[in-house]
């Protein structure tokens, strides 16, 4: 196959800053989408609003107490989603690779990032592209429907905003094989993903190393 670049997850700074910019307005966009659901609630909807944020304001509350609870909630249901959205990531590493194929997780604390990796095997576009986002839709709609189903939407809503803030990689990893219509096929690696253009998937002979780990080189490679 003909390498067309890469990206060096946990050592390319370009995209460590292109993900933390895409994590900040995330957050901010997310955030304040949280205040107007929380507010229409409120208004339209009292009885579906988060009784323990009713409860700091109300004569037969708790105050402080159900707001540190409520806080709480967000912060259990945050460290879940993020468990979570690499176990999606997992399964569907797991349904698309060949028989025998291992994943395995871990995590880079200096980057504050956990993963999921499926080293060496070798992915269609679509494939990858599913892969990279499931979590953004499946972990996402899971909170959201937790926030209800517990009688604290809004709390789902924040936690949901906080999981989305933590999907700005696989964003980056999509939007850089959207990019590049010729990428057909990705090797994912421990530290991040090659992206491959025209060729057999499994011929070896023109799977050459980057020139330079994390740049996004482009054109064709030859041994």
């Amino acid at each position: 196959m003909r390498f067309r670049g890469d990206i060096q997850t946990f050592e390319d700074e370009g995209f460590l800053r292109r993900v933390a910019q895409s994590s900040a307005v995330t957050f901010v966009i997310g955030l304040g989408a949280t205040l107007v659901f929380g507010i229409v609630l409120a208004m339209f909807a009292p009885g579906l609003f988060d009784g323990l944020l009713s409860g700091i304001f109300a004569a037969d509350g708790r105050g402080f107490i159900d707001y540190l609870l409520w806080i709480a909630w967000v912060a259990v249901a945050t460290a879940v989603s993020f468990i979570a959205h690499e176990l999606v990531h997992g399964i569907f590493f797991k349904a698309f690779a060949p028989a025998g194929a291992r994943v395995t997780f871990g995590a880079n604390w200096k980057r504050g990032m956990l993963y999921a990796s499926a080293e060496g095997v070798i992915y269609t576009r679509a494939q990858y592209l599913v892969i990279a986002l499931a979590p953004t839709f499946v972990v996402t709609a899971a909170l959201i429907a937790a926030g209800f189903a517990c009688g604290c939407p809004v709390a789902g809503a924040f936690a949901a905003t906080l999981h989305l803030s933590g999907c700005a990689g696989d964003w980056e990893y999509a939007r850089e094989i959207a990019a590049d219509p010729l990428i057909t096929h990705c090797e994912d690696t421990a530290s991040g993903v090659r992206f491959f253009g025209a060729g057999d998937a499994g011929d070896e002979g023109d799977r050459d190393e980057p020139a330079a780990p994390g740049a996004a080189a482009r054109g064709e490679v030859r041994p």
